[in-house]
């Protein structure tokens, strides 16, 4: 491996780093940064390789457990490392996809928190209950249900799977336009097709997380908001696709993405045309002109 290539991957774990635990030194302010960590990984695996990953691995790491401490720079291989990892592994299968990334890391990060939840049962309580003592000390100006304090653990898993998408479509990104590395994904992630065992364990999830009380349907509730993610994609697609048949303007498309997100309520309903989509196949079907 040339001296310059191993210099970048140095650096790019070096600001990867600095992304993370920045915050800590600097302020709550740029815990932002955190949300990048991972930008600077996968930017380093994409144009070195396996070579560029575990040179950038095992820098970024060593500093992560100097200034912090050991199991921070477990955690810090789990959500920044593994992910990439894996992406590499499907690049030497020449399987390298939206699609293989997405339900991988989604199935990879649902057995991890089914591990943890179990391993660290009395540690993920005592993190509810301090959450719910937060709250509650607002003198009740602030009201959270208990259940969706349950869910805090899924909700971490949840918000990070899609800042690892994000910051994967970031990285493509910068190595197209500024590095000119070609973009060898066979998809776009508007055409997301889910495979059916990722439909399949999501409603095996969904059904119990229904039927179930507050204390016996939260594992089954967390697993099924983990699994919502894809299928949530692949709804959004959907959307896309149907608006770009009937020509509606990209401002009107974005103004109704916005109001997607702000109201909750949108959100579940995007997931449940993700799951019909399997079914039927709606991207498939041709719409009559006016």
């Amino acid at each position: 491996m040339p001296l310059k290539a191993v210099l970048v991957s140095i650096l790019a774990g070096i600001i990867a780093c600095l992304f993370a635990i920045s915050f800590k030194y600097l302020g709550v302010y740029f815990i932002l940064l955190s949300y990048f960590s991972s930008l600077p990984v996968f930017i380093s695996a994409f144009y070195y390789g396996i070579p560029g990953i575990f040179i950038t691995s095992i820098c970024s790491i060593f500093i992560i457990t100097s200034f912090t401490s050991f199991y921070v720079g477990i955690l810090f291989f789990i959500t920044n490392i593994l992910p990439i990892t894996l992406v590499l592994f499907e690049k030497t299968k020449n399987k390298l996809s939206y699609l293989n990334f997405i339900s991988k890391i989604t199935l990879i990060n649902s057995i991890l928190f089914i591990f943890f939840s179990f391993t660290y049962k009395d540690k993920i309580r005592d993190i509810t209950k301090s959450l719910s003592d937060y709250f509650n000390s607002f003198n009740n100006n602030i009201t959270i249900d208990q259940s969706i304090l349950d869910l805090a653990p899924s909700i971490m898993v949840f918000s990070w799977n899609i800042v690892l998408i994000v910051n994967l479509i970031l990285a493509r990104i910068i190595l197209t336009k500024y590095f000119n590395k070609p973009n060898n994904f066979p998809d776009k992630l508007v055409n997301l097709k889910l495979q059916k065992w990722v439909v399949v364990l999501f409603m095996i999830f969904l059904v119990p997380a229904s039927l179930l009380n507050n204390d016996n349907g939260t594992l089954f509730r967390s697993l099924a908001l983990i699994y919502s993610i894809p299928l949530t994609i692949q709804g959004l697609g959907v959307i896309q696709v149907f608006f770009q048949k009937k020509k509606v303007s990209d401002f009107l498309i974005y103004t109704l993405y916005t109001l997607i997100f702000l109201v909750p309520i949108a959100l579940p309903i995007i997931t449940a045309i993700g799951v019909l989509e399997s079914v039927y196949n709606f991207r498939g079907l041709k719409y009559k002109k006016n």
